[in-house]
């Protein structure tokens, strides 16, 4: 009930939010490093991914690929190849490769005065365990000079929610912007703390890296597109 009250408190507490960033997670939907956001790939958009939650040895490796079927409505393939534990939480008897669909729909999108919501679901037909989550995202303090489809982005970015299933509960993740191509993070999720940055190399190209859970070293390297439509990592001037 305490991680219930908390996921209420947040989501109350985000009523206003323009937020952007729908570059693929660790998990495959658009997101933090494992967090899920409320931004969708685009409609006719997609993104594409690999990754390891276990850089050391590049063990734990994810294929991910992501597609705006319309505007507000995303569904993804998270090709999951585990070599040890793995990320989700009731992995540690999993050892095949498994193939885990995605869908998230953002039914509200931000507009000025009101929040930015969205409902999602992981693994659709339950291969490993089906999770169900509502998150909602709020943009806080000083623009950072950018502007995507003429809304001024901010320097920091609040996400909070409540999942079932394989997320565990309440999670909180938070954006701070350096710039138009660098963003740090920080994230609550199944009970573990995680910390990293999120980089645009040159245009499409975005890596993510980060030490998940205070236990591995982990990347995803992302190639998305449009990434001027959908991500905060925007806008691509010359190059």
């Amino acid at each position: 009930m305490r991680n219930v009250y908390l996921a209420a408190v947040v989501v109350t507490l985000l009523v206003s939010a323009v937020v952007v960033s729908a570059e693929p997670s660790m998990m495959g939907y658009s997101g933090l490093l494992m967090v899920p956001t409320t931004e969708t790939v685009n409609d006719g958009g997609y993104n594409v991914a690999i990754s390891s939650s276990e850089l050391s040895d590049w063990d734990d490796r994810a294929y991910i690929a992501n597609f705006g079927l319309q505007d507000d409505l995303e569904v993804g393939v998270w090709w999951w190849h585990p070599a040890g534990g793995g990320l989700l939480p009731t992995s540690s008897s999993i050892s095949r490769n498994e193939t885990l669909l995605n869908i998230k729909y953002r039914f509200n999108s931000g507009t000025p005065g009101r929040a930015s919501l969205a409902l999602g679901v992981s693994d659709v037909t339950d291969e490993v365990d089906t999770a169900v989550y509502f998150v909602a995202s709020k943009d806080v303090g000083q623009p950072i000079g950018t502007t995507i489809d003429g809304k001024s982005i901010s320097r920091l970015t609040l996400h909070g929610g409540i999942g079932g299933g394989w997320i565990n509960d309440f999670f909180f993740g938070v954006e701070a912007r350096l710039g138009d191509r660098l963003a740090l993070i920080a994230e609550h999720f199944n009970d573990d703390i995680s910390v990293g940055a999120r980089l645009r190399l040159w245009r499409h190209v975005v890596v993510d890296a980060g030490y998940i859970g205070t236990e591995n070293w982990s990347a995803n390297l992302s190639y998305n597109y449009p990434l001027g439509a959908a991500g905060a990592l925007e806008p691509i001037i010359g190059d």
